[in-house]
């Protein structure tokens, strides 16, 4: 707003009483005045040359013609009028009357008759305009002669003066402090109000009382100054007026149009249709480049003095309310980042994908307050997305759909990579198709999930719980949650592919059972909690007899079938505690965890037992007519107390099995004495 000293006569005063005479009705009035350090100070609302949009075709020679003028008018104290670059015809007029606090009046904003055509698109290209818009606003300014301008110059330097002698302003002078007075007083309560409603209804008490102003509404924007406008009575009206389009309330103030807007009755009646007032007077709550809402004074007339305190109030409430918004912005960008952290720090301590999946789905759908949606990822072939996790409808059936990427909403999303907001599913043109009936309302939000620059899913949401539509904030929220869910994607991603990875590495390809490796580590680790737990451990050796004739006999693919089969009867034979591996061959090794020798007798023979009666195919032609196994035991800590000697033990234990006639159970120890006790157990037990 330009400064305005109230402590002398007004510029803007004195400049109404001008424009109140006819023959000055097609000019823009300025005053100017000398500027300490030089150079000339102009104290109006219009430019120097007189056009409200002076930077369209304006340039530094407008301004040094001006100041040659006002130099001239005020050196020989009589009217000067001049032409600028463009060829608007111009006057300065020198003041000498009173203790006014300006020199020269100027005058301008009319043309002369004829125009400098090839001027004009010299002018347009210098300043990278349209020439034809620029000739079109030229057109529009009032034509008048040298001679006319002169004769209206004369007019004004002998009216100014008795204007001036008539003292027209001193009551007005003494009612706009008393005004400015009051307005610095609630200036304070403006700045401390907490509320929009609080800070709402002083600007209306200050502007009702002050200027007698009986009926005051604001525009306030929903989400940024291009969303619905809430329309709220706050003076004399009442409370709730409705809701018009953010367009249309944008659309008040012609475009590069400062201060006021005078709405008549036709334009009140569509913008307002429930209201009866017959004019009204819009002012916009702006800050920096923002508006925060629109005041609006019905049936009020609001003369170019009073406006400049009308505009003291509303710079202030504007300043105020973006102090409010950034603080409530703020304040919610806090919530939401901790929000935020509080979701990825459960997704970090979530185990499994299925879970995982289940977890982003949710709290993408609490973010947005979306009630349907699925998370889909692309399959290996990289041409078709999956459901993996639902909300809102059956998991199973949802599993069972197929989308191919580069078809349909989420195909598309998956094959461009780029989100997609939709507000009504039928009338946006990306998507263009009928409602489905399982969805409430009609918007919804896709976002790929992104690996680095690849795309590997997409998170589809839909049916807000307040059947409102997805917005831009909720766009962007899910963007961020996504980047970084999908960290924990990759890492579940990790962890699966090196668990995959190292079971391969452990396990027997042919059998599914653990390998050497495995029972290596797996050795070590028991015999370590064996001993710092003084726990027995005992290792059994399983090798089937004569199974290389079986090969031979019956081919390499019904032996590797025996070999399933023995796994098998191993694995469900032995215990749940127990570890069973492949040994290598047709060699099997068994683990039994915190178990005696005396005890694992018991486990040998039972597998024994199986394996002799499971009837192998063509097993009738081996030696001793089916296919059987020799079981050698080791136990810590008597027969070793390392996974080395341990195996040993039971090898040399497995190699009497066999060479005493085989399909039998032999314990470890070197004594013959305990040969024998072996020997007498499988008599006992009716084996041999």
């Amino acid at each position: 707003m330009p400064h305005v000293n109230l402590t002398t006569i007004q510029p803007v005063e004195l400049l109404e009483a001008l424009k109140a005479h006819q023959f000055l009705a097609p000019y823009h009035l300025t005053f100017c005045c000398d500027q300490d350090g030089g150079g000339l100070r102009y104290k109006s609302r219009f430019t120097a040359c007189g056009s409200p949009r002076q930077h369209h075709f304006c340039t530094n020679s407008c301004l040094l013609a001006l100041e040659d003028a006002v130099g001239r008018a005020i050196a020989g104290n009589r009217p000067v009028v001049f032409q600028c670059s463009v060829g608007l015809l111009n006057f300065a007029v020198p003041l000498r009357a009173g203790d006014i606090p300006f020199t020269c009046l100027i005058g301008g904003g009319v043309r002369d008759r004829t125009i400098d055509l090839a001027r004009m698109e010299s002018l347009a290209a210098d300043d990278g305009m349209d020439a034809f818009a620029l000739l079109a606003e030229i057109e529009e300014l009032p034509v008048a002669t040298v001679d006319e301008v002169e004769e209206v110059a004369r007019k004004v330097q002998e009216l100014v003066p008795s204007l001036l002698a008539r003292n027209l302003h001193s009551q007005i002078f003494e009612k706009t402090m008393q005004r400015l007075t009051a307005i610095s007083g609630i200036s304070t309560g403006i700045d401390s109000a907490d509320s929009v409603c609080d800070l709402m209804g002083l600007i209306s008490e200050t502007l009702g009382v002050l200027f007698d102003i009986s009926k005051i509404a604001v525009l306030i924007p929903q989400n940024g100054p291009t969303s619905p406008y809430t329309v709220k009575g706050i003076w004399g009206l009442p409370r709730d007026l409705g809701a018009i389009s953010g367009p249309k309330a944008l659309g008040i103030f012609p475009r590069d149009r400062a201060g006021s807007i005078v709405l008549q009755e036709d334009e009140c009646r569509s913008l307002f249709p429930g209201l009866d007032v017959s004019q009204a007077t819009c002012l916009r709550l702006t800050s920096g480049q923002t508006i925060h809402g629109i005041l609006v004074l019905f049936d009020a007339s609001i003369p170019p003095r009073e406006e400049l305190l009308v505009s003291l109030v509303t710079g202030k409430a504007a300043t105020q309310l973006a102090r409010m918004r950034e603080k409530e912005k703020y304040s919610s960008e806090i919530v939401q980042a901790r929000e935020l952290l509080t979701m990825f720090s459960a997704l970090s301590r979530t185990e499994g994908k299925d879970r995982l999946n289940e977890q982003i789905l949710g709290m993408a759908a609490d973010l947005v307050d979306a009630s349907c949606g699925s998370l889909m990822f692309i399959d290996e072939s990289g041409a078709q997305l999956r459901i993996e996790s639902a909300l809102g409808m059956n998991l199973h059936l949802a599993q069972s759909m197929v989308v191919q990427v580069g078809t349909g909403i989420a195909g598309k999303v998956a094959a461009s990579g780029n989100p997609l907001l939709v507000n009504d599913i039928e009338k946006d043109r990306r998507v263009g198709t009928p409602n489905r009936p399982r969805f409430k309302t009609k918007s919804f939000v896709s976002i790929p999930i992104k690996l680095r620059e690849d795309t590997i899913g997409v998170l589809n949401l839909s049916d807000k719980k307040n059947q409102g539509i997805f917005t831009d904030a909720d766009l962007k929220i899910l963007i961020t949650f996504t980047d970084h869910a999908s960290i924990m994607i990759e890492r579940a991603l990790s962890i699966e592919r090196a668990d995959i990875l190292e079971q391969l590495s452990i396990t027997d390809h042919l059998t599914g059972l653990y390998n050497r490796r495995f029972l290596k580590r797996r050795m070590e680790e028991e015999l370590a909690r064996s001993i710092r737990h003084n726990l027995n451990l005992t290792v059994i050796l399983i090798d089937l007899d004569h199974f290389k004739i079986y090969n031979d006999l019956c081919g390499h693919l019904a032996g590797d079938r025996a070999l399933k089969r023995t796994a098998k009867i191993i694995s469900e034979t032995a215990r749940q505690m127990d570890v069973v591996t492949r040994f290598g061959g047709e060699e099997f090794c068994i683990i039994l965890p915190g178990t005696s020798k005396k005890e694992s007798i018991f486990v040998a023979e039972r597998i024994r037992r199986e394996i002799e009666g499971e009837g192998f195919p063509h097993e009738e032609n081996l030696p001793q007519g089916r296919l059987t196994a020799s079981l050698g035991i080791a136990s810590f800590p008597e027969d070793g107390s390392t996974e080395a000697s341990l195996v040993k033990a039971a090898d040399v234990a497995l190699y009497r099995a066999k060479s005493e006639g085989r399909n039998r159970v032999i314990i470890a120890g070197n004594s013959a004495g305990h040969h024998e006790h072996n020997v007498h157990f499988k008599s006992v037990l009716n084996l041999s």
